[in-house]
C-alpha cells in the first residue's frame, strides 16, 4: 500500500527524480496484493497494476538511498542482515510524529476493516508529509 500511495503522490507532484521499489521481509515472492488492501486503495482512487510481492534483497538495500519501513522490528532486522545500510533505514511513522515518539504502522494483513483503514490513514499521512519534505529539500 505504501508503494502505491507514494507512487501516486510522486506522480501528483511530478517528482521524476524519485524511483520507488517495494519489498517485504516476509513476503511470498510473486503473490498478488491483499484484496482488502486493493479495495481500500481503489476507494482512494489508486489502482494497482500488475503488482506482485517481492522479498527484500541485499541488492535492493544497496540500491536504495532510503529504506522506509513500517515497524521498528523491520528496521532492526534489515540492519542486522546488512549492517552497512544502517543510516538509510527510517520508520515511515517518523513523518507523522514530527520528532515525537515514533509509532509503528502495524500491518493490517488478516485483520479487520478498522485495521486496514487505520493503516491506510497512517500511511497516507506519512507519505504526504514525506513528499512535502522532499519538495522542501528536508529529507
Amino acid at each position: 500500500m505504501a508503494e502505491m500511495v507514494l507512487n501516486n503522490e510522486v506522480d501528483l507532484h511530478n517528482l521524476d527524480n524519485i524511483f520507488i521499489s517495494s519489498a517485504g521481509l516476509f513476503a511470498n515472492p510473486g503473490s498478488p496484493p491483499d484484496p482488502k488492501m486493493v479495495e481500500h486503495l481503489l476507494e482512494m482512487g489508486i489502482s494497482i497494476k500488475d503488482h506482485e510481492s517481492s522479498q527484500i534483497t541485499k541488492e535492493d538495500a544497496d540500491w536504495a538511498d532510503l529504506i522506509l519501513v513500517m515497524e521498528a522490528d523491520h528496521a532492526t532486522m534489515i540492519e542486522r542482515l546488512w549492517p552497512e545500510v544502517k543510516g538509510k533505514v527510517e520508520l515511515l511513522g517518523r513523518f507523522i510524529s514530527q520528532g515525537q515518539n515514533v509509532d509503528d504502522i502495524v500491518d493490517p494483513f488478516g485483520r479487520s476493516s478498522y485495521h486496514y483503514r487505520l493503516a491506510q490513514s497512517q500511511i497516507t499521512l506519512a507519505i504526504r508529509s514525506f513528499v512535502k519534505r522532499v519538495l522542501l529539500g528536508q529529507t
